[in-house]
């Protein structure tokens, strides 16, 4: 009988994560089972096929199952006997909050528990959506704790959490899928792909973008996303010529969009209540399909984009230079060549998640 995994996202599966179906699918030897607490569909094709197991599905009251979770680390009967029903050899749970949720089930199923943290749940210092009592039991409760890049993991020990439990492990991407065609637009395309919402720092690239076009009237953007600023990434962007906003995009599109980009922008940002990156799956993928990314140096974007040989970091909010980064490549055929065949090596050697994926299951047999 194969080994099962249960994969905990607090939603099954939104489109945001990616990530979590592309690891889940990709492990040779564990069967995933996704859990949750909610189901969301806008994602769920990329499960499809796999088994599920959504709390709201099971409990005649799912609300006050998900607040006997959240509130008092209680598990209610319905769920916990579908879950055991599974007989599944550990939980993986993503988000330092999900670590949270699966605490009492890794408890009551007698499971091993690995958590992985990806960002802003261990960088962010708002209390009252995650707060240090949460993260303590997180760190008490789990057996590894998996940090998504060395950013990351520099983080969780500040917060605390015991150094013998981290692994630092990329989670990867899938490079047979994002692989370069070499089918580039024929005009100058910049290509932003992400949540519209303050952290992404689009609004920084719409302002960089009045320059660029300023010496190159060509160039063209692409914003490949939606979110709670989109009204006023439309209203600063109402004198730009050749910009485009798309509304979220499936992965097929999305590979589509880096394929025929120029370049790709991720001009991500650090609030005030820390939320930084921890390691974006975009600089990854872009990459892989031999577009250079031009961004901020914020969170652990350095660690998925080499500075000067895969692309062009500069400090975030500055305008003027993301501007120069983005016409220096716009402007030179050589340079953009030189950076897409690097930024294709490293991917394959750094984030190939066939790879990554048999790193993460000698960590599952370890705790099996």
């Amino acid at each position: 009988m194969a080994n099962k995994v249960l994969i905990f996202s607090k939603r099954v599966l939104p489109l945001s994560n990616t990530f979590v179906a592309a690891q889940g699918n990709n492990l040779p030897n564990f069967k995933p089972i996704y859990i949750g607490l909610r189901s969301n569909k806008s994602g769920i094709d990329l499960i499809d096929g796999q088994s599920t197991c959504v709390q709201e599905q099971y409990e005649t009251l799912p609300v006050i199952s998900r607040l006997m979770l959240d509130g008092m680390q209680h598990l209610m009967p319905a769920w916990k006997t579908a879950l055991t029903d599974l007989s599944a050899n550990l939980i993986h749970a993503h988000f330092g909050k999900g670590g949270y949720y699966c605490s009492p089930i890794a408890e009551k199923l007698n499971l091993p528990l690995i958590t992985t943290f990806h960002g802003s749940d261990i960088t962010q210092r708002d209390k009252f959506s995650y707060n240090k009592k949460h993260r303590k039991i997180v760190f008490q409760q789990s057996s590894k704790i998996i940090a998504v890049s060395k950013f990351i993991e520099n983080k969780l020990l500040k917060a605390g959490c015991p150094p013998e439990k981290i692994i630092q492990h990329y989670i990867g991407i899938d490079t047979q899928y994002f692989s370069s065609v070499g089918q580039k637009s024929e005009q100058p395309t910049i290509l932003f792909v992400g949540r519209l919402i303050e952290q992404k720092g689009c609004q920084y690239l719409i302002q960089a973008m009045k320059i660029v076009q300023a010496q190159l009237p060509e160039a063209e953007l692409i914003i490949a996303g939606d979110g709670n600023y989109q009204e006023k990434l439309v209203t600063s962007s109402a004198d730009l010529r050749n910009i485009t906003f798309l509304g979220a995009q499936n992965r097929t599109q999305v590979k589509a969009l880096m394929s025929s980009a120029w370049l790709t922008c991720l001009p991500s940002v650090k609030m005030d209540r820390g939320n930084e990156e921890g390691m974006p799956t975009v600089c990854m993928e872009s990459q892989a399909m031999g577009t250079p990314v031009v961004g901020f140096d914020t969170g652990g974007v350095s660690e998925g984009v080499e500075h000067g040989v895969t692309g062009l970091l500069s400090p975030e909010k500055n305008i003027e230079q993301l501007a120069k980064n983005l016409l220096t490549l716009l402007k030179s055929n050589p340079l953009r060549t030189s950076f897409s065949s690097a930024g294709v090596e490293r991917t394959n050697r750094l984030f190939n998640i066939k790879w990554q994926c048999q790193i993460l299951e000698s960590i599952y047999q370890e705790l099996c």
